[in-house]
């Protein structure tokens, strides 16, 4: 029996021994390298008894190779990619031959609800976690209803809620956005269109005032010419 069968199996038996409520795990048709794990979603968070469905293949240099982990389950998360790809430091830089499947499985769990945002591996999800947390929530609910249910295949042709749900709020925060603007310029539309009477009207005040102080003025200095022309006649 290899280093790695011997080692696996004993992580087996201590994990059934102290196995978590929310995680359970498992060999798959006899094959000690491929196992099946199932974690149930944190309650109180969008993940919320959703069924996660995990594909698990070490190799032989187990425990010093950490074993492939593939989330099955279709989820909007940061670390997991649309593959199931799942992007967390312990199954790749971090790895300790020290570290167990239950260590493995409990640390993806933690992630469900609180992603690791230094190198998120989904950057759509990343994007709308770091921008819009109401809007993300909504998303990962709709998803764990939908793929995370029990009963769904996950099949390629079922049709991905992402874009879907993303042209939606799009669509009601521009509208929301929107009018503000449309109210906005339609303001200064008026305004515009009002200013320029006023404009008109000012430079026409303005206009006339100035011929009237020059006419003042022209009769002043005639005045003073008639008045100097009578004294030096007189």
């Amino acid at each position: 029996m290899s280093a790695a069968r011997r080692i696996i199996m004993k992580e087996w038996k201590a994990f059934e021994n102290n196995e978590p409520d929310y995680i359970f795990a498992g060999p798959m048709k006899n094959d000690i390298f491929h196992w099946h794990a199932i974690i149930i979603g944190p309650p109180d968070t969008p993940f919320a008894d959703g069924i996660f469905n995990l594909d698990i293949i070490y190799s032989d240099k187990y425990p010093f190779k950490p074993p492939k982990c593939t989330m099955k389950t279709k989820v909007f998360h940061p670390n997991i990619s649309s593959t199931g790809k799942i992007s967390i430091s312990i199954l790749e830089d971090d790895w300790r031959p020290v570290f167990t499947i239950k260590k493995i499985l409990l640390s993806i769990s933690s992630i469900l609800d609180t992603p690791v945002m230094d190198h998120p591996i989904n950057r759509k999800a990343a994007r709308c976690f770091r921008g819009n947390r109401n809007t993300y929530n909504s998303i990962v609910r709709k998803y764990t209803s939908k793929y995370a249910n029990g009963s769904s295949t996950n099949s390629d042709n079922e049709q991905d809620l992402l874009p879907e749900m993303l042209h939606t709020d799009t669509d009601s925060e521009n509208e929301q956005d929107l009018l503000p603007q449309m109210l906005h310029l339609d303001t200064d539309s008026k305004n515009e269109q009002d200013l320029l009477p006023k404009m008109l009207h000012t430079e026409t005040n303005n206009s006339l005032f100035n011929f009237l102080c020059f006419i003042l003025f022209f009769l002043a200095i005639f005045a003073l010419l008639i008045f100097d022309f009578y004294k030096f006649f007189k």
